[in-house]
């Protein structure tokens, strides 16, 4: 895990999307998803699950 992966993780849950998480952070929408897709792999579990076009931790 790196720091902006940290970062990503901790807008998602505080903003509820991917969407307003990558605007928060300024980066693209992408870069979110590729951040958590890493995450989850190095750890080996799912963050996030999607519920109602809202994200909440797993």
């Amino acid at each position: 895990m790196d720091i902006d992966q940290a970062k990503t993780f901790l807008a998602i849950a505080a903003h509820g999307s991917f969407l307003e998480a990558a605007k928060r952070l300024h980066i693209t929408q992408s870069t979110v998803s590729a951040h958590v897709l890493k995450l989850e792999a190095d750890l080996g579990a799912s963050l996030f699950v999607l519920e109602h076009l809202h994200r909440r931790r797993s």
